[in-house]
């Protein structure tokens, strides 16, 4: 017979409370290992952080000028409270608008566009002048490990070379010729790359553009921030003032001509007034009265196709739009990874995994052990 109170009824939900010494007490007598761990790690990051080429990150910020149409001023004020605005849902007439900028950067012609900017290369103590395309297709330092993983497809691309000749074998990295409708296989390869360099975001409250470009040579990633404000800066020129620009050449040529035949009939009359200078007879005067009527209407369309040009110059400068730079390219001083920051990061890592080994996984390895 089973007596009552053999067995004590542990009440539900109760569970055992967690010995705190007993971790510290494990913890303490195992410092030992925590340092080992921690140095151990602490060297595989500086490691890492030696064999890994340095990048170089070159930040710059732009405000676009806008267009909007009229929108309700006090609902438009309630709106950007609510981090909404009204006016890019309604109201903007621009087809390149800020937030499709990074779209437009990240297209292929205009990164193309950056193939051509000139780049030096310090390689071994030689300075070699040539393209960003070259740059980027030829001189890119890579970490050890990439290289020794990237010797299998090395291989597999040089047996199908074996069997199907390269065709791209003969172009000139310097002097390439890109067309932007069909890349290369060589030239969609730099292309992903630097796509992957460059990072622009849009505030879209403000519409403040961000652009980051990493590069291993921070001369070349101030460059390439600069080259990609000029070109974005074209880009959006070329379109807003396409019309203008239009105009302004149609203009030119209405003025051209007013101009030639009003100087030519100017020419005329001061012609006919010489020869006939002094002269009473009636229907001279009668001719010399018809030209000056001739030149006045002349000059009057000159005067008014001389207006409408200067209207049409004024018409491009104001849909020329600004791109203002509140904060350029700059040359940084540091790169990264901080050899100091991986340490740290590494040596927290090991502290880290030495807890767990200490408190957990040395335990459940030794219980395993006793069950086999």
């Amino acid at each position: 017979m089973i007596d009552e109170n053999e067995y004590e009824e542990i009440p539900y939900g109760t569970s055992k409370p967690i010995d705190f010494r007993g971790l510290l007490l494990k913890i303490a007598h195992g410092w030992k290992t925590i340092v080992i761990w921690m140095l151990v790690a602490g060297a595989i990051g500086v490691f890492i952080g030696f064999c890994s080429p340095k990048v170089y990150t070159v930040t710059s910020k732009l405000s676009p000028e806008l267009s909007y149409r009229s929108t309700s001023g006090n609902l438009s004020s309630l709106a950007s409270l609510a981090g909404v605005n009204l006016n890019s849902l309604s109201g903007n007439t621009d087809a390149f608008r800020p937030d499709l900028y990074p779209e437009i950067i990240e297209s292929v012609p205009f990164i193309v566009d950056l193939f051509e900017l000139p780049v030096s290369v310090v390689e071994k103590k030689d300075t070699i002048s040539t393209n960003y395309y070259d740059y980027m297709l030829n001189y890119q330092k890579k970490a050890w490990w990439t290289t020794v993983m990237g010797w299998p497809f090395d291989l597999l691309n040089w047996v199908k070379s074996l069997f199907s000749p390269d065709e791209e074998a003969d172009e000139d990295p310097t002097h390439p010729v890109v067309d932007k409708y069909h890349l290369t296989k060589h030239q969609y390869n730099v292309y992903k790359a630097v796509k992957k360099n460059i990072s622009t975001t849009v505030d879209r409250k403000n519409y403040m553009l961000t652009i980051a470009v990493e590069d291993q040579s921070k001369i070349v990633a101030a460059d390439i921030s600069q080259l990609i404000i000029d070109n974005l800066t074209r880009y959006i020129t070329e379109y807003r003032t396409e019309k203008a620009r239009k105009d302004l050449a149609y203009y030119q040529e209405i003025y051209d001509e007013a101009k030639d035949d009003y100087t030519a009939k100017q020419r005329e009359y001061a012609r006919y007034y010489d020869a006939n200078q002094g002269t009473v007879s009636r229907l001279s005067q009668v001719r010399q009265q018809q030209l000056q009527n001739e030149v006045n209407l002349k000059f009057q369309v000159f005067s008014t196709a001389s207006q409408q040009l200067q209207l049409a110059k004024a018409k491009v400068q104001q849909e020329t739009p600004v791109l203002a730079c509140l904060q350029p390219p700059t040359v940084p001083l540091k790169g990264k990874p901080s050899k100091l920051s991986l340490l740290v990061t590494y040596m927290f890592f090991g502290l880290f995994l030495s807890f767990i080994w200490l408190l957990w996984l040395k335990d459940w390895i030794k219980g395993l052990k006793k069950q086999d």
